[in-house]
């Protein structure tokens, strides 16, 4: 019995707070009412505050419940995405691409920059936790993906459009740090892709805070 009670406290804590809130402010208004034998407007007014105070508490509580299940539902549809049997494929042809062949693959390039420039925003906006996107989403993706297209593909796609998948490019910009500090190989045809875009400076990614500059920098100029 006393361990369901406990159990019941640990998974409801806000409701068991609520409620002792709401009958401590109950408690203090009897209290005042053996006391004074009378209740004024200046203390109905202070248990209505003490009151609404519990309720705000239980409506922020609420909202930042919803928001945490939304945003998992939203991680768990992205996993899915990047982890379906068709962006899988895509990913394989990209690895393998010749510089010759981009052109002629543009479809399926952007099909899944697509997808990674939408898991980059997600995480540039704090919906899905910047560590699990790179170890568990798609973090080692890319990175191989920028090393295959970014020259090649992208930088030209930028100079052409202005925009062009920048929540992507930022998000590699983080896997390429992140992969760099934990001394984590991530090989593509025999070549380690961190420690070679580690290495150029002219193949890195921006950062989010260098994509934003440049384009501060160019408003004003």
């Amino acid at each position: 019995m006393i361990n369901n009670i406990g159990s019941w406290l640990k998974n409801n804590w806000v409701i068991a707070l609520s409620v002792i809130w709401l009958v401590v402010g109950l408690v203090l208004l009897l209290v005042y009412l053996c006391l004074f034998k009378f209740v004024n407007w200046t203390v109905l007014s202070g248990f209505a505050t003490w009151v609404l105070a519990g309720g705000i508490f239980l409506a922020f509580w609420q909202i930042r419940e919803a928001r945490k299940s939304t945003n998992a539902q939203i991680a768990v549809e992205m996993f899915k995405e990047l982890r379906n049997y068709e962006t899988v494929e895509k990913l394989r042809l990209i690895y393998n691409l010749k510089p010759e062949d981009i052109k002629d693959k543009t479809k399926e390039i952007d099909y899944v920059l697509d997808r990674l420039n939408m898991l980059g925003a997600l995480v540039a906006n704090g919906i899905v936790d910047k560590k699990l996107a790179i170890e568990s989403y798609g973090g080692f993706s890319a990175l191989r993906c920028w090393d295959r297209l970014c020259t090649d593909y992208i930088r030209i796609e930028q100079h052409d459009r202005g925009y062009y998948y920048e929540n992507y490019e930022a998000f590699a910009r983080l896997a390429l740090e992140y992969f760099h500090k934990e001394g984590i190989e991530i090989n593509l045809c025999g070549v380690d892709v961190v420690e070679k875009l580690w290495k150029n400076t002219l193949l890195q990614p921006r950062s989010l805070e260098e994509i934003k500059g440049k384009r501060k920098k160019k408003r004003t100029s």
